[in-house]
């Protein structure tokens, strides 16, 4: 069993080295499919963990259905501890006080415009007034 590992293990270096995504993949689906003894378990839980790295960049990264908490957090409220002391505000860009003043733009007035599939004449807002005029129930035909 160890000699089949070893073999498929030199075959991952060997793609690492050579950058051939394809071949990695297939040296890591061999490995997947190798059966691992009670032994062989007992000393990888007993092995450090590496952090898992990504595949491409020569890692070996698989996911794991399992959880690492698989317990549920514990949600509660919590007091806000923020204190706002004013080290934020500028004080040399202050805003200053003004009046405001009234508005004095007209407000607009709606444009006469014909359509030119029933010749209807509709009353429209003029930023949607055009030369060629199509009116809403003639759009939706």
């Amino acid at each position: 069993m160890s000699d089949i590992k070893e073999k498929v293990r030199r075959l991952i270096d060997k793609a690492k080295e050579s950058g051939d995504v394809d071949l990695l993949d297939l040296a890591m689906d061999l490995l997947d499919q190798v059966p691992v003894t009670v032994a062989e378990t007992n000393q990888a839980s007993n092995r450090e963990k590496e952090v898992p790295r990504d595949p491409v960049s020569g890692g070996e990264f698989r996911m794991n259905a399992e959880t690492k908490n698989p317990k549920p957090l514990e949600v509660r409220q919590r007091e806000n501890l923020y204190q706002d002391t004013g080290e934020h505000k500028d004080k040399n860009n202050k805003t200053p006080e003004i009046e405001l003043t009234e508005r004095r733009r007209p407000s607009f007035k709606k444009v006469e415009q014909t359509c030119q599939r029933c010749t209807k004449s509709v009353l429209v807002n003029p930023s949607f007034a055009r030369d060629f005029f199509t009116c809403d129930s003639c759009l939706r035909r």
